[in-house]
């Protein structure tokens, strides 16, 4: 009963706090804006409603990073040196009822072009159907670790570090196809340019509507990304990730959280490690292929952000300098924020249609396509995607799911979250 009445009451809450944002952005979207322009001889003054400079400064922004993201993933991938040989790479798998999919990453690895690896897949001590399929995978190069911190992906990447005489590691989930060349490139980074951490960028692929909703998604948060990188900081994760182990060990490896990637970026970032973020080396990730899965997964990843920033400011997780400990919550709560925050400006914009303004209005739905579409083509061009158009036409989509998807996520950390995570449902197809 009472657990029926806590749902109850986050629905509630929800729905309520989604129509209070709304409610206050059709109000500000209403007011008035008055420049008054004084001559000699002449006094204008020129009124307009706030909604309209909300269309013009949200277009402006998403031109911006969207073209500063374009220009990243088109950039040819010939600008960090690579390395055929060198120091044994480990890279690490960690699978949980990942059988159907796991082929995928074990069978691109092994076309890598760095000869000195190693693939170990980290396999949680329940799961039997993984494990036989990790099994059938094994040979001189794929070998299959049993995770001694079962219930944790944080717990699994340690196991295999603790374990290797290796100084070098790769983590990628079990569904990702990694570019034959990614490892030697992450390999020249870190041994050539001095880098202490490597990242790829990872792509959904658009192979059907919510397939395609997914892989906008992703090209809406990259773009984001962009201005913050202004300050120095670069996300890492834990896919399509490079590492080495002074790396891993100085900020204490990755963290039993839900999001145990998201922290292991702002702890690198506290730390002063050296990053080297390259979007335009890619690797496949299988998309959700339902709306639930989409939702589920997506809803897991704030709730992951709400938690990393709880985290911190509890000080569970490890500091470096003190300016870049409040850069990193601020990174964090303008995140949290700006994704709240965008239910009130596209509730502001719709005022735009109701004063018959809907060429301002469709501005930042069309800037949202042409940047969409843009990195699509980039992808295409470089193979990893078949056709444009479709993502140009659902990425408008995304934008109205990320303040309602947010909130939802804060209510449920603070009133119901267990600590379970939405698992999402592959074929491997």
């Amino acid at each position: 009963m009472k657990t029926r009445l806590r749902n109850l009451f986050e629905t509630v809450g929800w729905a309520g706090a989604c129509l209070l944002l709304v409610l206050i952005g059709l109000y500000q979207g209403i007011q008035q804006q008055v420049l008054t322009v004084e001559l000699l001889w002449l006094s204008l003054e020129i009124v307009w409603l706030d909604a309209l400079s909300a269309s013009l400064i949200f277009t402006a922004f998403l031109l911006l990073t969207g073209a500063l993201l374009i220009y990243e993933v088109s950039k040819p991938a010939t600008t960090v040196p690579t390395r055929r040989d060198g120091p044994k790479l480990t890279a690490i798998i960690p699978v949980y009822r990942d059988a159907n999919v796991l082929h995928r990453s074990v069978e691109s690895l092994r076309e890598s072009t760095y000869e000195n690896l190693e693939i170990v897949i980290a396999c949680e001590p329940d799961d039997e159907a993984t494990i036989t399929a990790a099994e059938s995978m094994t040979d001189e190069v794929v070998s299959v670790a049993i995770n001694e911190y079962p219930g944790s992906k944080a717990g699994a990447i340690q196991t295999v570090v603790e374990r290797a005489e290796t100084d070098s590691f790769a983590v990628f989930d079990a569904d990702e196809i990694v570019d034959e060349d990614f490892l030697a490139t992450g390999m020249g980074a870190l041994h050539d340019e001095g880098y202490d951490v490597f990242q790829g960028r990872r792509i959904p692929e658009p192979t059907g509507l919510v397939e395609t909703l997914a892989y906008c998604e992703r090209v809406t948060y990259h773009a984001s990304y962009k201005l913050v990188e202004l300050t120095g900081f670069r996300n890492c994760r834990s896919s399509s990730t490079v590492f080495t182990r002074d790396a891993y060990e100085t900020v204490g490896g990755y963290d039993d959280l839900l999001t145990e990637d998201l922290a292991f970026a702002h702890k690198c970032y506290r730390h002063g490690l050296a990053v080297r973020q390259a979007r335009n080396y890619t690797s496949l990730m299988e998309a959700p292929h339902t709306l639930a899965d989409f939702w589920g997964q997506r809803k897991r990843w704030r709730i992951g952000q709400v938690e990393v920033l709880h985290a911190t400011l509890t000080g569970q997780l490890t500091d470096g300098s003190r300016r870049r400990r409040y850069v990193s919550i601020w990174r964090m709560l303008t995140s949290i924020g700006g994704s709240i925050f965008l239910v009130v400006l596209l509730s502001k914009l719709s005022v735009l249609v109701l004063f018959d303004a809907t060429l301002f209005y469709l501005l930042p739905i069309a800037a949202t396509a042409v940047v969409a579409a843009g990195v699509g083509w980039a992808d295409s061009q470089a193979g990893d995607i078949d056709s444009v158009v479709p993502i140009a036409l659902v990425a408008p989509l995304v934008y109205p799911v990320f303040g309602m998807l947010m909130l939802k996520s804060i209510l449920e950390y603070g009133l119901s979250w267990d600590g379970s995570w939405y698992h999402v449902e592959k074929t491997g197809a």
